[in-house]
């Protein structure tokens, strides 16, 4: 099977929302498969407080099915519907061909 991968961009707010993506969204991704290949995160403030930002996420699955079925799942779905983000880019590559899953 080839490999898919989430293209992920997010704005988050303030320091808790960061947070708490770090201790739920990242371990809830690793248990549905996929693997943070690549991250880059922009503060809207210096390294030592965080008043907003972007992070950036490059995510591996193993499949395209895989990376569908976490997106579509109802714990990702009711996360994003939970939550206030300012803003979240979602595309999924599959042989080089990218789809946009949510902008």
């Amino acid at each position: 099977m080839t490999k898919s991968y989430w293209l992920k961009k997010i704005s988050i707010q303030n320091a808790d929302l960061f947070l708490e993506y770090l201790r739920t969204v990242l371990p809830w991704i690793k248990s549905m498969g996929g693997v943070v290949v690549k991250k880059d995160i922009t503060q809207d403030s210096n390294s030592h407080k965080w008043d907003g930002g972007q992070l950036g996420m490059v995510i591996e699955f193993e499949s395209k099915i895989a990376a569908k079925r976490a997106f579509y799942s109802d714990v990702f779905q009711d996360y994003l519907r939970s939550r206030d983000l300012m803003e979240l880019v979602l595309s999924l590559i599959h042989n080089s061909e990218p789809t946009r899953l949510l902008s």
